[in-house]
C-alpha cells in the first residue's frame, strides 16, 4: 500500500512539473525570431525580438510581452494573453484582448511616436511556453491621438521566451 501511495505522489508531482511554467530565464531573446508586417502599405521587418512570459495581475493571468526591433530601434510592442486565440486589439489588459503598438523614432517622443491599437486583432495559433514558441498573425489600426497608422499582413514568429 505504501508503494502505491508513493507511486501516486510521484505521478502528481510529475504532472505538476510538466504543466507548470518555469520561473527562471529560459530561452532569452536569441533564435530565429521575426516579425514582418506592412505599415500603411510599406513592408517592414523586425528581426530582433524580446519576448517575456509573466503574470499580469491587472489582467488576471499569464501574459506575453513581445518587443520588436529593427536593429536596435524599437518598432513594436505587443501585450496579449499567453494562450491561443483571437484577441481584439485595444488599449486594455484582460484575458480576452490585446494591446498592440507600432513605434516610430525609437519612441523618442511620447505620445507622438506611439501608435496604440484602437481596432484590429492578433490571432495566436501557437503558444507553447514550454518549448518557447509563439506563432501569430495580426493587423490593427494604431493611433497617436493625432494620426492613425494601418498595420496589415502581420506575421509573428517567436522562438525564445524569457520566463518570469
Amino acid at each position: 500500500m505504501k508503494t502505491l501511495k508513493n507511486f501516486g505522489f510521484a505521478l502528481v508531482a510529475l504532472a505538476a512539473v510538466l504543466t507548470s511554467c518555469s520561473s527562471d530565464s529560459s530561452g532569452g531573446s536569441s533564435g530565429s525570431n521575426g516579425i514582418n508586417f506592412k505599415v500603411d502599405g510599406t513592408t517592414t521587418t523586425a528581426t530582433n525580438l524580446e519576448a517575456t512570459l509573466y503574470t499580469n495581475v491587472v489582467a488576471g493571468g499569464r501574459y506575453i510581452d513581445v518587443y520588436g526591433f529593427d536593429g536596435t530601434t524599437q518598432i513594436l510592442e505587443f501585450h496579449f494573453p499567453a494562450k491561443t486565440g483571437n484577441f481584439t486589439a485595444q488599449q486594455s489588459f484582460d484575458m480576452t484582448t490585446s494591446w498592440l503598438t507600432f513605434i516610430t523614432n525609437n519612441g523618442a517622443s511620447y505620445p507622438g511616436d506611439y501608435y496604440h491599437s484602437t481596432a484590429g486583432t492578433i490571432n495566436v495559433t501557437t503558444c507553447d511556453t514550454i518549448n518557447n514558441k509563439i506563432v501569430a498573425t495580426f493587423n490593427f489600426t494604431g493611433d497617436n491621438s493625432t494620426v492613425a497608422k494601418t498595420i496589415t499582413d502581420g506575421n509573428l514568429n517567436v522562438n525564445a521566451i524569457t520566463h518570469q
